[in-house]
């Protein structure tokens, strides 16, 4: 199943709803954003699957049409995909209706579409593409492939762009952004491969974890991240992620 992005709420007054929602859920929202095309003030509270409220900023926007007719609620459901325009066409050739010729801009710099409801048993669907993409390379890790995929925010790299990089060869690509090397630390610790000059995540999910202990020895000046001896697989995507933005933020 493809990741949910976030769930959308209508609401009339969205400073109130801040209010409700910070006494609620401990939670504050990022600072409001306006989506002029669009007509809607929205506001995100939280990470991973996110709230999103949306408050009308125009008589006559979607928004404002929907609490005229159905008042305050749910509103819609966002699907996370790594390429909107791939499931534009796809949704197309399925024979759903989206509601605008071609994905837009959305908040938080996404790319969005949405389906026509008739289509979907009444309820709104939004796919988004993340402002936050990942290229990544995979090299002989289809599992993990498909794993990082299925989390919306990978996608293949291109040839202007470095990106992050999942590998588990023994050539270490000098121009990337970090690079992750999966299982392979035994493989590394018996030849002589200079240190990578980039922030490296080294996962290991076999009992020969202590192998890339011995590579951080043997690379005491490069930034490496290593995982816990055993790291299941199915954890790594989150992960990266995390490790990824821990890059952005520096």
């Amino acid at each position: 199943m493809l990741p949910v992005d976030h769930i959308g709420i209508a609401v009339s007054d969205g400073a109130a709803v801040e209010r409700l929602l910070t006494k609620l859920a401990d939670s504050a929202p990022a600072l409001p954003e306006d989506v002029d095309r669009q007509g809607v003030r929205v506001r995100f509270y939280g990470s991973g699957t996110s709230l999103e409220t949306l408050e009308a900023l125009v008589a006559d926007s979607p928004v404002a049409k929907y609490l005229a007719k159905r008042g305050e609620g749910l509103h819609h459901i966002a699907f996370r995909v790594a390429d909107v325009q791939k499931h534009f066409d796809r949704m197309r050739a399925a024979g759903f209706q989206p509601l605008t010729e071609a994905p837009l801009p959305g908040a938080s710099g996404k790319r969005i579409f949405f389906l026509h409801p008739r289509d979907t048993h009444g309820f709104l669907v939004e796919f988004c593409q993340s402002e936050k993409q990942y290229p990544v390379s995979f090299e002989q890790c289809a599992e993990l492939e498909e794993i990082m995929q299925k989390t919306g925010y990978c996608c293949p790299p291109t040839q202007k762009s470095s990106g992050h990089v999942v590998t588990t060869s023994n050539v270490l690509p000098e121009a990337c952004k970090s690079l992750v090397l999966h299982n392979v630390s035994l493989a590394l610790s018996r030849v002589e491969i200079h240190a990578p000059r980039v922030p490296t995540l080294i996962s290991e999910v076999s009992k020969d974890a202590h192998y890339a202990q011995l590579l951080g020895s043997q690379w005491p000046e490069a930034q490496l991240v290593i995982l816990p001896e055993n790291s299941q697989l199915k954890h790594l995507p989150a992960i990266l992620l995390e490790f990824w933005a821990s890059m952005e933020d520096e």
